[in-house]
Order: C-alpha cells, then sequence, then structure tokens
C-alpha cells in the first residue's frame, strides 16, 4: 500500500490518521514514519481499510433497501457493524478491544 492509496483509503472512510491510529492502537507518530522515513506500510493496514471499505458499500448498498424483505435482519446488522468499526473512534475509547474481541 503505498501513502496515496492509505490517504485515499481514509477519505473514502471519512476518517482522519489520528482516527485510524485510534482504532488500531497505533502511535500518532507511526504514520508519519511511513509517509516520512518511507518506513514501509505493514500489510495488514492494507488489509484492514479494504474490510472497513468493503463494510461501508455493503452499508451503503443496503441502506435503500430495494424490498420490505431487505430491511429486516441484514440492515439492522450491517448498521450494527457500521456503527461498531466504520465510525471514527473517540478518543476516550483508545486502548479499548474492538467490538466483539
Amino acid at each position: 500500500m503505498t501513502m496515496e492509496e492509505f490517504d485515499a483509503a481514509l477519505a473514502a472512510l471519512g476518517w482522519k490518521v489520528s482516527d485510524f491510529c485510534r482504532a488500531t492502537g497505533l502511535h500518532r507518530n507511526t504514520p508519519s514514519r511511513w509517509r516520512n522515513e518511507g518506513v514501509e506500510i505493514p500489510a495488514w493496514v492494507a488489509q484492514h481499510l479494504g474490510l472497513l471499505l468493503d463494510v461501508r458499500r455493503l452499508y451503503a448498498a443496503s441502506a435503500a433497501p430495494a424490498s420490505a424483505r431487505a430491511s429486516g435482519w441484514l440492515v439492522q446488522d450491517l448498521a450494527r457493524l457500521h456503527a461498531a468499526y466504520l465510525a471514527p473512534p473517540s478518543a476516550g475509547d483508545e486502548g479499548q478491544a474492538p467490538p466483539g474481541a
């Protein structure tokens, strides 16, 4: 993953670098090291952001259900996933395990 891809993924999620650091437990200077010192971005970062973007796409696709049937458990579950994993973490959430962990 390049820094441009990292920045684009964060922008697509509506996150700042500080949000990503809080959500993943990274020190706030780590992304700066990737950007300024040429430190390689770990593979898990691309995987993590890819999963978050997939959940976001699923949530967006389900937000306007095509049928009454689609507004059942699937939409409720996707809404829960969206709230748990896509909302930028607040400053008070640092150090807490992700929901369901």
